[in-house]
């Protein structure tokens, strides 16, 4: 096992080493050969990189655009409103065959009147989208209706045992 170097030892042997040292072979052909392929290769990567910025930008302002314009087809807000309806008339049919007809001269007044507010509600919002037929708020309030509607008829027409 060798003796550890002190630091007078070092340096005597760091100052007996060459201050140069040269390589077996040339290397300047080698180091020409990759500096010419950097730059070719850094000049197609820096003619890539500002259209790759451009394109993703272009799609960026492409889909905010279509995602935030109003759809200004009065026919496709019509029908969308139409759909809506159609959609929540089979759902509340479904429902309600599901649930078996129900008496509704059984109901509470107080159920029968958040009914009645609702339906009545719904028409109100219907007219005012004739009106006007790009409000998207309208249209949500409409979902929002329809929606309190069925919640409503599921929770009158559930037999009390499956309530908790």
């Amino acid at each position: 096992m060798k003796k550890p170097l002190t630091d007078s030892e070092l340096q005597t042997q760091v100052a007996q080493l060459p201050k140069e040292r040269t390589p077996e072979r040339d290397l300047w052909p080698g180091i020409e050969k990759a500096i010419a392929q950097q730059s070719s290769n850094t000049s197609k990567r820096q003619s890539f990189y500002p259209v790759a910025w451009a394109a993703s930008i272009v799609v960026a302002v492409v889909v905010s655009w279509l995602s935030l314009t109003p759809v200004t087809d009065v026919t496709e807000q019509q029908s969308l409103a139409k759909i809506m309806k159609q959609d929540f008339e089979q759902q509340k049919q479904l429902m309600l065959t599901s649930l078996g007809q129900p008496d509704l001269t059984q109901l509470s007044s107080t159920m029968k009147t958040q009914l009645i507010e609702l339906q009545e509600a719904q028409l109100a919002i219907q007219k005012a989208l004739a009106k006007d037929e790009n409000n998207g708020d309208l249209l949500n309030l409409l979902r929002w209706t329809q929606k309190q509607e069925l919640d409503l008829i599921k929770k009158l027409y559930s037999p009390q045992w499956q309530t908790i």
